[in-house]
């Protein structure tokens, strides 16, 4: 986990991260965000990956990610006052 990153987070995890990292549950980071749920889950995941701490016990794995990105500076500290990056609109399905 102190190592080199693997590689930087994406926008969008970087987002749900900072959404999440104060212990919301995933319903609250969504509603938060204007996403559905499965998609806030699915970019915590690969944040998680792409941080190295996949392998964290599961009630510890959100507060590392938080940690180490806070560390590295993907997203901002607790209390920052850099302004929360906006994700793109979904784009709607066709008709």
């Amino acid at each position: 986990m102190s190592g080199p990153p693997r590689m930087p987070l994406t926008r969008p995890q970087a987002a749900v991260l900072e959404a999440a990292a104060d212990g919301a549950t995933l319903t609250v980071v969504a509603t938060r965000l204007g996403r559905p749920r499965t998609w806030v889950a699915a970019r915590l995941s690969e944040a998680y990956k792409r941080l190295d701490v996949a392998w964290v016990a599961r009630g510890e794995r959100r507060a590392a990610a938080v940690r180490l990105a806070r560390k590295r500076g993907l997203i901002p500290p607790a209390g920052g006052e850099a302004p929360r990056q906006e994700l793109p609109a979904p784009a709607s399905a066709p008709n």
